[in-house]
């Protein structure tokens, strides 16, 4: 199966996850800011919490793996019965269509040269000692690529800890987008996320199963090659920071950007450019949305994520509105006085979309032709209207708690825009958001979905009595209590590396 994703809607056929794993177990409050968390989680409980999701996806994608999974349930209790999540154990479910990323490392790792030249790579990140880096060098693919996600070496006599865990490695969206059949790769904006990086890299270049080994389909985007050259001021102003929460392949002729916390200006116009000049991609515009540098909305996928091809859940602190409220009631006098305007990405919301120039190739550096949508709502109706030929009437939006203060920005903070699509129509979110949920659920105001819990639905698989691919405009509800202090929801969570065709 070729890996391709020419929307957010397609059925999803094969997915790139990664399971809670011990190094979210190590987390203290004193390393927070540094490893991107606001709290502690209990992770027995995000795991149990995730294994819900990982069912979810089984039963859709991989169903007889979805029965090996639950026979293991019912055989086994106690400490073993979840061992078939963990992809380091005999027991392991093991789906060449649900895909976790330690499964993936531990199998490139098996290559004596990818071994080699990765712990080299993450010795070198990290600062580790050589006698650290040839200890690691001997263990087999498994126990290394565990080590090398949780930065833990287990011993009889109890655990080394060799360098820092990479506990954002859940979130996979973020390590690499499919861009038909490219993949973009991140280069993170923070240390803690360099690892997580590196290893998608390597999973990307060196899976030949997964990704056929065509590295010709990479797209590593970086400085130019004089970066380095220049001050302080000069790079920061240049600097190239990517991650896949940023980047939406939204219909086949039409990518999204974001510039963002994680995602600067200059690496979204280097994507322009690129897709721009590949020409199998056949893109034809790319839109770029530009939200404030804050952590609450840390990609674009926290504020907006498509439902069905005539509706989406938004963040309302963005919408036309507030926005006109903002620029209306807040003047910054000390502006008048310095003669400049202030105004700028960390203020407010901007929606461009760039256009292909109209011949038969595309070189880098070309010029191209780009308008600015006046809010993020008509870059969304836009989307709905020009890319999937949806009446404009029938476009909804329905917003995080249906902009209800303080509500809307509590759900939003709970990831209540953050919703992966299985199909159009199906779609996963956090079971904590609930006038969020009230508002899918609203006949008249909302989309009239049906609204049940992964924890009901789950048992309704087991016994065959629903069959989930012909489940439709529903929302499935998973236990958040956990999951949602790493602060990233189902959207976040996924990595789809081939979606069906949207017809």
């Amino acid at each position: 199966m070729i890996n391709y994703v020419a929307s957010e809607l397609g059925k999803v056929k094969k997915i790139l996850i990664h399971s809670p794993d011990g190094g979210i177990g190590k987390i203290i409050p004193s390393k927070f800011k540094e490893w991107l968390y606001d709290d502690t989680v209990h992770l027995q409980k995000m795991r149990e919490e995730y294994n819900e999701y990982i069912q979810l996806l089984l039963y859709f994608i991989d169903p007889k793996k979805a029965k090996y999974v639950q026979q293991h349930l019912e055989t086994n209790q106690g400490k073993q019965q979840y061992d078939v999540f963990k992809p380091d154990h005999q027991k392991y479910f093991n789906s060449d269509k649900v895909i976790d990323v330690q499964k993936a490392l531990s199998d490139i790792l098996e290559q004596d040269l990818v071994r080699i030249r990765l712990v080299s790579a993450i010795c070198a990140i990290e600062g580790c000692s050589q006698q650290i880096q040839e200890r690691l060098e001997q263990l087999p693919a498994k126990i290394l690529a565990k080590a090398l996600i949780t930065g833990v070496l287990v011993r009889a006599e109890g655990e080394d800890f060799i360098f820092p865990p990479v506990p954002n490695l859940v979130f996979t969206r973020d390590i690499g987008i499919t861009i038909k059949d490219h993949v973009l790769l991140s280069k993170s904006a923070t240390q803690a996320r360099k690892r997580d990086s590196l290893i998608a890299k390597y999973i990307y270049f060196y899976h030949e199963a997964l990704f056929a080994n065509t590295p010709e389909k990479v797209i590593e985007i970086t400085e130019e090659s004089d970066f380095f050259l220049e001050d302080e001021a000069v790079q920061k102003e240049k600097v190239i920071s990517i991650e896949g929460g940023d980047v939406m392949m939204i219909a086949p002729n039409h990518l999204i950007v974001g510039c963002s916390e994680r995602t600067t200006q200059s690496a979204a116009a280097a994507i322009i450019h690129k897709v721009f000049s590949i020409a199998s991609l056949e893109i034809e515009k790319v839109s770029v949305v530009q939200i404030p540098a804050v952590r609450a909305q840390m990609h674009i996928d926290t504020i907006f994520t498509q439902v069905k091809r005539n509706a989406w859940v938004m963040y309302g602190g963005y919408s036309e509105f507030v926005e006109q409220q903002k620029q209306a009631q807040k003047r910054d006098y000390t502006n008048v006085f310095k003669g400049k305007n202030k105004r700028d990405r960390n203020d407010r919301l901007r929606v461009f979309q760039f256009y292909k120039p109209k011949m038969t190739t595309y070189k880098q550096g070309q010029d191209y032709f780009y308008k600015e949508f006046t809010s993020l709502e008509n870059l969304l109706v836009n989307v709905s209207v020009e890319d999937f030929d949806m009446p404009e009437s029938s476009v909804k939006i329905i917003y995080s708690a249906n902009k209800e203060f303080p509500y809307d920005q509590r759900e939003q903070w709970t990831d209540s825009c953050n919703l992966l699509a299985l199909q159009e129509g199906l779609v996963i979110g956090y079971d904590r958001n609930d006038k969020t949920i009230a508002a899918f659920a609203d006949k008249e105001y909302g989309l009239g979905f049906t609204i049940i819990h992964a924890q009901k639905l789950i048992p309704l698989l087991q016994s065959g009595e629903v069959n989930i691919q012909e489940l439709s405009d529903t929302l499935i509800l998973l236990s958040s209590s956990e999951l949602s202090r790493a602060r990233g929801g189902s959207h976040c969570m996924s990595n789809a590396l081939f979606r069906e065709a949207i017809l």
